[in-house]
């Protein structure tokens, strides 16, 4: 029986696929979150609302890439003045722009300015930030009786679909596109 040939991994592109498809599942859930819960108070009046939540979540880590680069690197949201469909467009961008200029950190061996660790931890820190107020979210919704659909729960799970959804900065191929 022949040997299997492994696949060669390229760890820049795995690294930026990864986040790809964490930034895409960000907008997934916005696309999803019932309107009726998206300025709703959380319980008790402490907290963030949804609106708030998402607004931290695209607002976090952009004065670092606008200080590495600021071509395209979308301005902040406003928590209580931001839609749903605004802050979809804007994480898209987020995604986009973060993904062009870390790409080019990791590649050049860059840092991203501001940012006390290197270019990939850069990814790491944000991909884990999101995760965590992903699930405030998805509590949230909860709480507010609104849950979040098994359906969406799944979807949020599939990261080969959400990376393939995920529109790559124009003129640069997804990661490891030949």
């Amino acid at each position: 029986m022949p040997a299997r040939r492994r696949r060669v991994v390229d760890p820049t592109a795995a690294l930026l696929t990864a986040y790809a498809a964490s930034a895409r599942i960000n907008q997934y859930l916005v696309e999803r979150l019932p309107r009726a819960i998206w300025r709703v108070p959380p319980p008790g009046g402490k907290g963030r609302t949804i609106a708030a939540l998402v607004a931290h979540l695209h607002n976090c880590g952009l004065r670092y890439l606008e200080r590495t680069d600021p071509e395209g690197v979308p301005g902040e949201l406003d928590r209580s003045r931001v839609t749903p469909a605004q802050a979809a467009r804007a994480l898209g961008a987020k995604g986009r722009a973060a993904v062009r200029i870390v790409g080019a950190a990791l590649a050049n061996g860059h840092r991203i300015v501001g940012f006390p660790h290197d270019a990939a931890q850069y990814l790491a820190y944000y991909m884990t930030h999101d995760a965590h107020h992903r699930g405030q979210i998805v509590q949230l919704a909860r709480q507010l009786g609104h849950p979040i659909s098994q359906q969406t729960m799944i979807g949020m799970w599939q990261w080969a679909r959400r990376a393939a959804e995920f529109t790559f900065p124009s003129g640069a191929a997804a990661p490891g596109a030949k």
